[in-house]
């Protein structure tokens, strides 16, 4: 597991080129919905002392409060929130989707170490597997449902003893430990769901919810590894995110100048996001290949035939060799 962690560390460092068009993709994602807001922003705020306020990243309660009561001229929460609310939904099915696009290049690319990043290999990786990740994604809408049932069934007889509680706090703690129930049951959605993806492009397997079965039961049979591992990488990149986001926020952005410094580590917090995502296929990739023996003989069987070391897997051209042109073992 920790090979695979170190493994996984590795990939993601090396994969820059595809962490920067992962950065850029994002950007160009949050741009309708940043303009709109820094637009108001500047147009509320402008000759008010609340400019100062929220230039240096900070929210200024008078100008919200100004917001609400229909103060500001030309605005209202009203207006303002339905617009932002549609942008923010159109916002997060494109992202949705456009995670689901680049999970496939992202394994494409894994898949085929030894040829490394190329654009024409990554697009070609999300065009092959978008719709089999979004049938995976359909799929797991009844997985993440029968987790929040869960929830439910542990969150009502809380509520029900809360009302005849004599103090809050025991049933304060319940509920937090409900709430983390519920977030460990998500990752651990997250995870199956990742050896999914996973397991669909080294087969290049159709059926989806075979996948997402066959998946189930291999994060079960080996869940002390793979849960494990989910965590490591996720406290991992929770920690980088956290630090930049502690280094944009020492940024005094009392002026232009300090708002232009401070967008430096604010475009690193968000490159560190696309870094964990590289960095958790990567080490669940080679966590995977060591745990399926299958796997395991292939390879040896490709470095013997085709002479070469393979990482984690043979590239598709040595598949078509080893299958159309190797020596059976009755022939050798």
């Amino acid at each position: 597991m920790l090979t695979s962690f170190f493994t996984g560390l590795a990939r993601a460092n090396r994969s820059w080129r595809m962490i920067l068009l992962l950065l850029a993709v994002n950007i160009l994602v949050s741009i309708p919905i940043a303009v709109p807001v820094f637009l108001l922003i500047a147009q509320t705020s402008s000759e008010r002392l609340a400019a100062n306020t929220m230039l240096a990243d900070k929210l200024e309660l008078n100008w919200l409060t100004d917001l609400i009561n229909q103060r500001l001229p030309g605005e209202s929460l009203e207006s303002f929130g339905g617009q932002v609310g549609v942008l923010l939904l159109v916002m997060g099915v494109s992202y949705l989707l456009l995670n689901t696009l680049f999970a496939g290049g992202i394994l494409e690319i894994l898949a085929s170490y030894q040829e490394g990043f190329t654009m024409r290999r990554f697009w070609m990786g999300c065009g092959a597997y978008f719709w089999r990740f979004f049938r995976l994604m359909l799929i797991s809408l009844l997985f993440y449902g029968a987790a929040y049932l869960v929830y439910f069934l542990i969150r009502k007889p809380i509520n029900s003893s809360a009302k005849q509680a004599a103090e809050y706090g025991p049933t304060f703690y319940k509920q937090w430990a409900a709430l983390a129930v519920l977030g460990l049951l998500f990752a651990a959605i997250n995870m199956i769901f990742d050896y999914a993806k996973i397991s669909t492009v080294i087969g290049d397997h159709r059926k989806m919810f075979r996948e997402a079965i066959s998946a189930t039961r291999f994060a079960w049979r080996n869940f002390l590894r793979t849960y494990s591992l989910y965590w490591l990488i996720g406290l991992t990149g929770l920690a980088w995110f956290a630090l930049l986001v502690w280094l944009r926020g020492a940024v005094n952005q009392n002026s232009i100048i300090a708002v232009l410094i401070a967008i430096l580590p604010a475009q690193l917090t968000m490159a560190a996001r696309m870094w964990t995502r590289v960095a958790f296929y990567a080490a669940e990739f080679d966590l995977y290949w060591r745990l399926t023996p299958v796997l395991t003989a292939e390879i040896e069987f490709a470095v013997a035939e085709v002479g070469k070391p393979i990482f984690l897997l043979p590239t598709k051209e040595t598949q078509g060799q080893l299958t159309d042109d190797s020596p059976t073992e009755s022939e050798g």
